[in-house]
């Protein structure tokens, strides 16, 4: 293929892949006949595209892209992306997720499909759930990663605090860096003795279970993993106004939306120490705002393959061939030919 027929934003695989640099993508096969493949736009689009393209093999096969980040930010990369590949991939379709109809109607008009289906909807309420009898150890937990964004600065100050934080590959701010910012953690996945330790999804849902409130502060970012993981656990939300997509699985009556400031933020969770909703109340109403997205996804789904899925799926619509945010992380290895090797990373 020649590289001038790469459109915007393709051009920094092509430079990745020339620097034999590995990178991390995330990607699921979520059927196989037909072949439908899921990915992540933003930052990862690129390397999704590639991979799900090296997974087809010339079979024909629908990509559907979650957003990573707020969608609007990134419809012209996708846009050109799904262009690219009618043109020089015309077995493959490109489909894009949409935290809201607003978003949904964005794509729409830039002609590349797009599904009004949340990404915090497909995550699984098997894995976190409010654990039977957790002591509330913690006022506030706090899980996002150290980059910017996430505005850290304006939890500093909140006592009694849990952070789940991770560095990503070629991040500014090291996990050591940011502990160090913190006036007063409880815990943290981070020793100086044993250094940086990831979490499964399991250790992430006893921690949450063990706080009273959780936080989410970025000003932009996508629909937002760890807003829904605290709702399924029972716990209710601090945040602030925010673009992205992540306020359409709100319920007023569990969230605090607080101006960005460290005082409003330590306030709000004072308040939810005092007097918090009950777990169960927050669980199910979580769920609840998850079954239309599901609805329309295996709606969109079953048209593709066929048949009716909504027999195969439980009563809060989730289909046993569904995985925890419907992705699983690979890492991916440039050769010296130019092609990639793939590999699962289970932990």
């Amino acid at each position: 293929m020649k590289e001038d027929l790469y459109p915007f934003g393709l051009r920094e695989w092509v430079e990745l892949r020339r620097r034999r640099a590995a990178a991390t993508t995330f990607f699921y096969v979520l059927s196989e006949r037909p072949l439908v493949c899921v990915i992540s736009s933003g930052s990862l689009l690129i390397s999704g595209v590639d991979l799900a393209l090296g997974y087809a093999a010339g079979r024909p096969c629908t990509i559907l892209a979650r957003p990573t980040w707020n969608l609007p930010d990134l419809s012209g990369d996708i846009a050109a992306v799904d262009r690219w590949l009618r043109r020089e991939h015309p077995h493959a379709r490109l489909v894009s997720m949409a935290a809201t109809e607003t978003d949904a109607a964005l794509m729409a008009g830039l002609g590349v499909e797009a599904i009004h289906a949340h990404n915090s909807a497909f995550i699984d309420e098997r894995i976190f759930y409010p654990e039977p009898g957790a002591t509330k150890l913690f006022d506030a937990v706090h899980n996002a990663q150290t980059k910017s964004f996430k505005r850290h600065e304006l939890a500093y100050g909140v006592r009694n605090l849990a952070l789940i934080t991770y560095a990503e590959l070629g991040a500014s701010e090291t996990v050591a860096d940011l502990v160090q910012r913190y006036q007063d953690l409880r815990y943290v996945n981070y020793s100086e003795r044993i250094g940086f330790q990831m979490l499964d999804g399991d250790q992430i849902r006893r921690v949450v279970s063990q706080a009273c409130c959780g936080l989410v502060l970025s000003e932009v970012e996508g629909p937002n993993n760890a807003s829904m993981e605290y709702f399924l656990c029972g716990v209710p939300l601090v945040t602030t106004p925010a673009r992205g997509g992540r306020e359409a699985m709100y319920d007023p009556r569990h969230v605090a939306i607080v101006e960005p400031t460290p005082q409003a933020v330590e306030a709000a969770v004072a308040a939810f120490i005092t007097s918090a909703p009950a777990a169960q109340e927050i669980r199910q109403s979580a769920l609840a705002r998850a079954r239309p997205h599901r609805e329309r996804l295996i709606t969109w789904l079953s048209s593709i393959v066929g048949k009716d899925l909504f027999k195969q799926a439980d009563k809060n619509l989730w289909l046993p061939q569904f995985y925890d945010k419907l992705r699983q992380t690979w890492r991916l290895e440039p050769r010296p030919d130019g092609r990639l090797e793939a590999h699962k990373i289970t932990k």
